[in-house]
């Protein structure tokens, strides 16, 4: 079974809206909000979500280097083949905190890392060179359930150290 640690914020996870955009990162064991969906498609490649972190978008931002040792602190003890940012969808200031995170756990942890977002959310253009970003819709609805599919085949591939495919072929944002 491959090992997943998802990154959530705080309205993906479940905790909540702009309200509780300062929790500090924490952890939970296995899915826990959007990641119920995508526990799913990922069960039926082989993998599953063994912890979600989750953090609020304005700690995130507003204490970047903090945020991102005490997640990496996390992630490292979970030891994790995979750790899949998102999906942020055109949440904004939640794709800056995946694309942040998703270079530092491949930089820092050496553990194959990425962010899932719109190609609308101003993460996707600041880290799209940096890191792989799966293209999701903006909103859940239309276009989700492929997303997670996407997202689930890709961190297959990346926990199996198998070729990445084309942009075109498995999903992500042209990295030019």
């Amino acid at each position: 079974m491959i090992k997943i640690v998802q990154f959530l914020n705080q309205v993906q996870a479940g905790f909540g809206g702009d309200e509780r955009m300062n929790i500090k990162p924490q952890i939970q064991n296995g899915a826990v909000g959007l990641g119920m969906l995508l526990k799913s498609a990922l069960m039926r490649n082989g993998g599953d979500i063994t912890a979600t972190v989750i953090c609020g978008d304005n700690y995130f931002l507003e204490n970047r280097e903090e945020a991102i040792e005490e997640i990496l602190d996390m992630i490292k003890k979970v030891s994790p083949d995979v750790v899949i940012c998102g999906p942020a969808l055109n949440y904004k200031r939640y794709g800056e905190c995946c694309g942040y995170l998703a270079e530092a756990v491949n930089k820092q942890l050496g553990i194959p890392a990425f962010a899932a977002m719109s190609k609308d959310s101003t993460g996707t253009e600041l880290f799209r060179k940096r890191v792989y970003i799966i293209e999701t819709p903006n909103r859940g609805g239309a276009g989700l359930s492929e997303s997670l599919k996407k997202i689930s085949n890709f961190a297959m591939k990346l926990a199996k150290n198998e070729p990445i495919g084309t942009a075109t072929e498995d999903g992500y944002f042209i990295k030019d």
